[in-house]
Order: structure tokens, then C-alpha cells, then sequence
């Protein structure tokens, strides 16, 4: 079986849930529980991961083939002895402005760093859930603190959610102001 970050997105256990992650019996203890949603927070990590690979790489060509496109261009255009150099730097140009207009629309660079804050944030809670785990006696381990983790986990992916919403927000053309009858 291909590594769990090889794999394609809709096979990836984030996407399964906490229900099939950690598994469907009645009455786990406690300690099982928690070993099976820091199984899950694992799991979204790697989903970020995919995806934080995936933006980086899309924005780092988009930006580089600008940067290539216009540095040629401008070259072309210095070089007198090259005929008809205008005829050649235009579409050279033309791609740069399209680029631009991809990188505008699909916004991989900054969903590229929300997978960064998203990574950032997951492995907190999973460090402290893996020192909890780690530094709690059995006996002593608390559904209350289960519940705090699975608040963070939740608040972390609303935030997500929002920003992810905001770039979307983004995209759209500006909405007129609402004219009242006086």
C-alpha cells in the first residue's frame, strides 16, 4: 500500500473521520480514545501536508515562469540584431499578464500558507496531546481534556473554513451598494 501522502486526497484518513479512524466499538477506554483522535489530528496533518505541497508547488511555477517570461522578454526586446523582437516579447508579455490572472484566481500562494498555519496548528494540538497521553496516568486521564483537544481540533478547522471562504470572497466582483428609496 502506497504511503498514506502518496495517495490520492479522497483516500486519506482525514477524510473518513473520527468515527472510522479511531473505530466503531461501544466503551473504549478512555486512553484508546484519545490514541485515536491524536490518530485523526495525525491524519489531518497529512492532509494539509498533501495539500500545502500541492499550492506551493503550483504558486512557485506560476511566479518563476512570470519571473523567466519577463526577464526573457525584456532581453528580446534589448537585443536589436533579433528580428521582428517585438513580435516575439508580446506574447511573452501577454503570458505574463495571464499568469498573473491565474495566480489572482486560484490564490496558491496564500492557500499555501493557510496549509502552513494549518500544519502549525495541528501539530501543537498534537504535541500536547501526545505529552498529555504521555505524562498522564491512565487513571488520571480526563473526558474533559478529550473535549478541549476535539475544541481545538474543531476551532482550527473553522478558521480554516473562514479564511478559506474569505479567498473565495475574493474572487467575486464587488457587489453594488443597495440603493434605498428616500
Amino acid at each position: 500500500m502506497a504511503p498514506q501522502s502518496e495517495r490520492p486526497d479522497h483516500h486519506l484518513d482525514s477524510e473518513r473521520g473520527f468515527l472510522e479512524v479511531a473505530g466503531r466499538e461501544a466503551d473504549r477506554p478512555l486512553r484508546e480514545t484519545l490514541l485515536g483522535f491524536r490518530d485523526l489530528v495525525s491524519a489531518d496533518m497529512d492532509w494539509a501536508d498533501v495539500r500545502k505541497r500541492r499550492f506551493r508547488q503550483r504558486a512557485s511555477i506560476v511566479r518563476v515562469s512570470a519571473l523567466v517570461l519577463t526577464a526573457a522578454s525584456t532581453v528580446v526586446l534589448g537585443i536589436q540584431e533579433i528580428p521582428a523582437r517585438a513580435s516575439i516579447a508580446l506574447p511573452m508579455v501577454a503570458l505574463v499578464t495571464v499568469l498573473g490572472g491565474l495566480e489572482t484566481f486560484f490564490n496558491w500562494r496564500s492557500r499555501w500558507v493557510l496549509m502552513e498555519e494549518t500544519r502549525y496548528s495541528l501539530n501543537r494540538l498534537r504535541d500536547d496531546m501526545d505529552y498529555y497521553i504521555v505524562a498522564t496516568p491512565t487513571a488520571e486521564l480526563s473526558r474533559e481534556r478529550l473535549q478541549e483537544f476535539f475544541d481545538r481540533h474543531q476551532a482550527t478547522w473553522s478558521d480554516v473554513s473562514r479564511q478559506w471562504v474569505e479567498f473565495r470572497k475574493l474572487d467575486r466582483a464587488p457587489q453594488a451598494p443597495e440603493v434605498r428609496p428616500s
